[in-house]
């Protein structure tokens, strides 16, 4: 069946509106695919020493790291929600799940330095939606995907007994793909893929024996990405990965327990003027029994844009994470981890009254479940 005018209208507007391909993916994820980072709700992240993930979360802090080290991670991802209408009562189902990968490696070179490199998703979902993305009886929009995945090469430079610097370069690979049509008609609307670079900064600093303190600026990512579509019509999409700082400190209350408090600020207007920085704070803890060490965490995320902005393309509100897991030290002295956490992302509602777009109405079930597997050396 031809594609109608109202079908051409939403491949152009889709292809055209930078934040509606993040929101293809649903999340930029606060945890990376390993125990200790998804159990603690990202809180661990940037002041985790003790393995090859950090070339990641704060390329300084492999500096703990006394010969090598490497961590392999899978991580499956639940997305769902319901977004009902005001104006017809009508509702839409968003749905998906799929698997994100981690592998880190990480080796002393000298006294003074450590190199790492990791392959690591950085966020993406997709989604599948039973009346379209709006609940819009067109139903233009059945279903989307994006794939992010960084490659990241770290190092870190020991100044001083109690400071290190770190710095990582980032290739980051997105791709996107839209499908829908109307009346509930299956066809690839819009595809496109980009490669762009981009970097962080961190240090670890060691400030008693029992308490230490990490910080990394990522700076943000720009995408130009070409965008085929199954019309005359290939727009040109510019998407900003957001800058972030994130910095966070540690304390042993003892040799067998720990506590993490970390705080994160995200530049959302490298999106759109009419986002904001948001901030998120998170505490976490890990207590070793024998073979066993136990984490946790919890932590929450501010909006980024007031219910008169926000949009079905981009329904993004405050979110509040809690996780838990386990790694069981084997005869090898490997470990092997899993972890679950589980994520609310608020109600999200539209008061914009834009039928198309905007249209007023609220999300329900609006979560994710993450479950995590990992081991590492």
């Amino acid at each position: 069946m031809k594609m109608t005018q109202v079908a051409l209208n939403v491949v152009v507007a889709c292809a055209t509106l930078p934040p509606f391909w993040v929101n293809s993916a649903g999340l930029s994820m606060s945890q990376i695919a390993t125990t200790k980072s998804v159990a603690t709700a990202g809180a661990a992240n940037v002041t985790n020493s003790s393995d090859s993930s950090a070339t990641i979360s704060n390329a300084a802090a492999l500096s703990g790291i006394e010969d090598r080290s490497y961590v392999s991670g899978a991580q499956y991802i639940n997305v769902f929600n319901q977004f009902t209408r005001d104006d017809s009562g009508e509702s839409t189902e968003a749905s998906k799940g799929l698997i994100a990968p981690h592998a880190s490696y990480a080796k002393r070179v000298n006294k003074k330095a450590v190199l790492g490199i990791s392959l690591h998703s950085a966020g993406g979902l997709g989604a599948e939606y039973s009346n379209g993305v709006g609940a819009n009886p067109i139903n233009a929009i059945s279903e989307n995907a994006i794939a992010v995945v960084d490659i990241t090469t770290g190092v870190s430079y020991q100044v001083t007994d109690k400071l290190s610097l770190g710095g990582s370069l980032i290739l980051q690979y997105m791709k996107i793909d839209v499908v829908g049509g109307v009346n509930t008609q299956l066809e690839e609307l819009a595809t496109g893929d980009s490669v762009a670079p981009s970097f962080a900064l961190s240090s670890y600093y060691t400030l008693s024996d029992n308490t230490h303190l990490g910080l990394q600026y990522r700076h943000k990512t720009d995408h130009e990405i070409d965008i085929e579509t199954s019309l005359d019509v290939n727009p040109t999409a510019n998407l900003s990965w957001v800058t972030s700082i994130d910095l966070g400190l540690k304390h042993a209350l003892s040799k067998q327990t720990d506590v993490m408090v970390n705080a994160k600020f995200e530049n959302w207007e490298d999106y759109d003027d009419k986002y904001t920085w948001t901030y998120s704070v998170g505490v976490g803890a890990a207590h070793k029994m024998d073979k066993f060490t136990i984490y946790g965490g919890a932590s929450y995320d501010s909006s980024p844009v007031n219910e008169n902005e926000r949009d079905v393309l981009l329904p993004v509100d405050q979110q509040w994470r809690v996780g838990f897991g386990s790694e069981y030290e084997l005869e090898s002295g490997n470990k092997l981890g899993l972890a679950y956490q589980y994520q609310n992302n608020g109600t999200a509602d539209i008061t914009a009254d834009n039928v198309t777009l905007q249209p007023t109405g609220s999300y329900e079930d609006n979560r994710i479940h993450f479950v995590t597997l990992s081991y590492r050396h």
